[in-house]
């Protein structure tokens, strides 16, 4: 085999086995398949011991984050390319076929991204694999190397933080074919993010201070406006008072915050990118 596909799962069964693994077992190509299981119970570990056969099972001990589970993941695959999938996405049956042969067929390439379809409630878009300094190792990108690790500090973004680095030192090709589906909250009268939750607002800040300088325009303005949004949901929160205030010096010239309120208003909201 010359490829392991790696899906990090927490508290979701249900999606992982309509979702992503079934995807991942029909793929054209034989693979290796890791799960790494960060739940906090034994839904998951249950759900797989009675029904799968030849799927590798780890399971993280607590604390824990995503980071650590995508870094556990690329230790212990032992394929020549590994590609992480999340558990409520999907691979087209033609993705590794199709990825593994544009890597062998061009060697100047470490990695290569693929399109994916975005299913919104109210239809599907197609986007092309992401353009200029953007990397995220959830976008369906075939890795050939891993000597590179996610940054286990962050709690959030730590996919396009990896990817950032990665471009640093490696060539990235693209198939611009939709090869994987992802799923997205509404498009339309976004207020709120369904996966909000504190660690996630600070692994996002900690992101942004750490990478602001490495973003082009298009990807400045994508977080500019997603940390607005993030703010608007901290807002009612009272142990995040003093700390939007302080963030506001650090972030002033990129979020315009009204901070005399009761509720706390961000200026400019953007589509969310999936």
């Amino acid at each position: 085999m010359k490829a392991t596909i790696i899906i990090c799962t927490k508290n979701r069964p249900k999606l992982l086995i309509e979702r992503s693994l079934p995807s991942v077992l029909n793929q054209k190509i034989e693979n290796e398949i890791f799960i790494i299981d960060s739940s906090t119970n034994y839904e998951t570990y249950n759900e797989l011991k009675k029904n799968y056969r030849g799927i590798y099972y780890y399971r993280m001990s607590e604390p824990n984050n995503l980071a650590m589970a995508r870094n556990k993941g690329a230790e212990l695959a032992q394929t020549e390319y590994i590609v992480f999938l999340d558990d409520d996405n999907e691979f087209y049956p033609d993705y590794l076929e199709e990825t593994i042969k544009f890597l062998d067929e061009h060697p100047e390439y470490e990695a290569v991204g693929v399109g994916k379809d975005i299913i919104y409630p109210e239809g599907k878009i197609y986007q092309s694999p992401p353009q200029g300094n953007y990397f995220s190792m959830n976008d369906g990108f075939l890795i050939k190397r891993m000597d590179i690790k996610c940054d286990e500090n962050l709690t959030a973004n730590e996919d396009a933080d990896f990817g950032l680095r990665f471009l640093k030192k490696y060539k990235v090709g693209r198939i611009d074919k939709p090869l994987m589906k992802v799923y997205g909250s509404a498009i339309f009268n976004k207020t709120s993010y369904s996966d909000y939750s504190d660690s996630h607002l600070v692994g996002l800040i900690k992101f942004w201070l750490k990478n602001k300088n490495e973003f082009d325009e298009e990807n400045k303005r994508y977080y500019q406006k997603m940390i607005g949004r993030y703010f608007l949901l901290a807002a009612g929160r009272p142990k995040w008072f003093k700390l939007m205030y302080w963030l506001e010096e650090k972030l002033k010239r990129y979020i315009k915050i009204y901070d005399n309120r009761k509720n706390s208003i961000a200026s400019s909201f953007g589509r969310r990118r999936d």
